[in-house]
């Protein structure tokens, strides 16, 4: 009987603490999304590393890129799109002073400065103007990223980076812009 009745007590221990609301939980979460925005069509994960820290590893398919001496062509063929791959850690400040101020910090809600590295691949397009080659893209740049709603994401930022057409030897510096809308599939549960 004592068994039973302490059983019963862990049990309704376990189900009462997963119960919490945790909407008042401020830190950083990981995310499950899908990224809509300049760059193409994408899923995305980006988990949490630290309190002040994210990484977004995204891939999926949209433009690529033309890069010749001090020149970059960023194309998108929809028949004939490139695959992107990227990583970009974040690393988030301010964000006490945010919450302090009653502003959004819901879905990873802040200002951070990131490091973005992006490969994209070339296609085999039959038309010149149409053509995209292997390219690596490394930028530093200064973002924001707000919650539209409870399942959307607004991400934008501006910076500067150096991309290189793979296997040619051809590079330049270019301004690193983003906007992009993401969709959160849920919120990672490990952290």
């Amino acid at each position: 009987m004592k068994k039973n009745l302490l059983f019963l007590i862990l049990t309704s221990r376990i189900f009462f603490a997963s119960a919490q609301d945790t909407s008042k939980d401020s830190s950083l979460k990981s995310l499950i999304k899908l990224d809509l925005g300049l760059q193409g069509v994408g899923v995305g994960y980006e988990p949490r590393i630290s309190n002040k820290m994210t990484i977004d590893l995204a891939a999926g398919v949209g433009g690529g890129y033309d890069i010749s001496e001090l020149k970059l062509n960023y194309k998108w063929n929809l028949l004939q799109p490139a695959l992107y791959f990227m990583a970009t850690p974040k690393f988030y400040y301010n964000r006490k002073k945010r919450i302090a101020k009653g502003k959004a910090f819901q879905n990873n809600a802040g200002n951070y400065f990131g490091i973005r590295l992006k490969y994209t691949t070339g296609n085999n397009a039959s038309n010149y103007n149409d053509l995209v080659y292997q390219a690596g893209l490394i930028n530093l740049h200064w973002g924001i990223q707000r919650p539209v709603g409870k399942k959307w994401i607004l991400n934008a930022h501006a910076g500067a980076g150096y991309a290189t057409n793979i296997g040619g030897r051809f590079g330049t510096i270019y301004p690193a812009l983003e906007l992009k809308f993401s969709y959160l599939f849920k919120k990672a549960t490990v952290q």
